[in-house]
């Protein structure tokens, strides 16, 4: 195993780039195996990033002398020379810069209150950074960034192969304006949307030509008049790349066509808008689209837009919905256009569970079910029929539960519904909760673990460390 070629080893290791712990005990067996092992440990060295003090003080381990004999002169004989040079030029293989953290590690050293030399210190780390050297496909820039690290020579190098950015509109439009002229093939964007929206974000749209992954993540608790504006203005830019983009998280008012988008994949759609216009919605048949995401979008539009893109959705996230509208008709438009569904998040209230069954009877291809539980409480026989239901309907398939209730769940309900699911795959359960599961519950749960009932558990009140359709927590 000590001898397989380095090709083999790089695809092993790659394999366990999320598993640092793995990682660190390979570069221990012979100098082959760390010679692969530390470029993949380094790729990203943000990544559940501990011990900052620590990684500071091997970035500084490369300061030139020239940049340590700078920084004396003005009274910063803070960082220590180390005895030895590193054995290798582990800045050389990051490919994900991490601004805010790369910050974050700087203001680990202590004592120093002049501005001019924090200034001076974190000039001398960027350019370990930011130079000929080194060439980086992801970037991280923080909310409201303000350095304007564009005018550091090898700015153009570093990012001219940059493949993923995630940045704020309130970023230093310079920053934005200096990417835009350097970065042409972008594939995934995020952008989060404050109070201020400004326009350098447009300019870096309008100059991609492979965008594949757009996302617009909104602050829904503010927003300026002139909104609408930016909001149109970006719609325009974002549809020129209709053809290459197959991801798409955006507020409503940022499509005025969405029929443009005819290869894509997954749409994340909302508003923060009560009396939202959603006629980009209707009538609208996307071929490609497999992945549906939908927060407070009207019930009825829903309902259309299932229905025109029939036989086609595999996964559908529904969140914040009106009651003043039955789900019936939500949840009749999906077992009857979505016989192929393997994921779905749904809210349901009392009067919706027997529908919940017809939906069980129709989608047999199901694998993960979430049910945000609205209006049932523990008194009554709501808990009883949906378990029950559950117990009955459920196809060999699906065995991932996750229940968001503001209620505690009925005890002998619960245990019911465990008792019966012998012979079935062991479960996979989330309880997302407004109010806490008792002791009681707790010990359930656990008693079903030991008998293989349950496979793993988890609860929590927010979801932390999940995406919407994952049950095994990875970070």
């Amino acid at each position: 195993m000590s001898k397989l070629n380095k090709d083999i080893l790089f695809l092993i290791f790659e394999e366990l780039k999320d598993d640092k712990d793995s990682l660190f005990s390979s570069i221990l067996v012979n100098k082959n195996w760390c010679e692969v092992a530390i470029p993949i440990l380094w790729k990203d060295p943000w990544k559940n990033l501990i011990k900052e003090r620590l990684l500071l003080e091997t970035v500084v381990s490369f300061l030139t002398n020239e940049s340590r004999d700078y920084m004396i002169s003005h009274g910063l004989n803070l960082l220590i020379k180390p005895d030895k040079p590193p054995l290798f030029n582990y800045i050389s293989f990051c490919r994900y810069l991490n601004l805010h953290k790369l910050e974050r590690i700087i203001y680990t050293i202590r004592n120093i209150k002049e501005e001019i030399k924090w200034s001076m210190i974190s000039e001398e780390i960027f350019k370990l950074f930011i130079n000929k050297n080194n060439r980086f496909t992801h970037l991280i820039i923080p909310y409201g960034y303000k350095r304007q690290i564009q005018y550091l020579s090898g700015f153009e190098h570093c990012f001219s192969e940059l493949e993923s950015l995630r940045c704020d509109v309130k970023t230093n439009q310079g920053f934005l304006n200096g990417l835009a002229q350097v970065c042409k093939s972008i594939k995934k964007l995020v952008v989060n949307v404050r109070v201020i929206n400004k326009p350098g974000i447009i300019d870096l749209i309008e100059a991609q030509t492979k965008l594949e992954d757009v996302r617009f993540v909104f602050d829904l608790m503010t927003r300026r008049i002139d909104d609408i504006l930016f909001y149109r203005i970006c719609g325009k830019s974002l549809v020129k790349r209709a053809n290459t983009i197959r991801h798409l998280q955006v507020n409503n008012e940022l499509i005025p066509n969405l029929s443009s988008y005819v290869n894509l994949i997954s749409l994340e759609i909302g508003t923060h808008e009560h009396n939202a216009s959603w006629n980009n919605l209707e009538n609208v048949s996307l071929p490609s689209l497999r992945i549906l995401k939908a927060h407070k979008v009207p019930t009825n539009i829903l309902v259309n837009f299932i229905e025109n893109n029939k036989g086609i959705l595999l996964e559908i996230k529904i969140s914040d919905i009106s009651f003043e509208v039955h789900t019936k008709k939500l949840i009749q438009a999906i077992y009857n256009n979505c016989p192929n569904l393997q994921y779905l998040e749904l809210i349901i209230n009392d009067d919706d569970i027997l529908e919940l069954e017809n939906l069980l009877i129709n989608c047999r291809h199901l694998d993960g079910l979430i049910l945000n539980v609205f209006n049932i409480n523990t008194d009554e026989m709501g808990w009883d029929r949906l378990f029950e239901i559950l117990i009955k309907r459920a196809s060999k398939n699906l065995f991932k539960f996750k229940f968001i209730h503001r209620t505690t769940i009925k005890f002998e309900a619960l245990k019911n519904f465990f008792e019966n699911w012998k012979n079935r795959k062991p479960m996979l359960l989330h309880f997302i909760e407004m109010f806490h599961l008792s002791s009681k519950h707790l010990s359930l749960i656990e008693s079903f673990k030991k008998k293989g009932i349950i496979k793993i558990f988890y609860h929590d009140k927010f979801s932390y460390g999940f995406d919407d359709f994952e049950w095994i927590k990875m970070r």
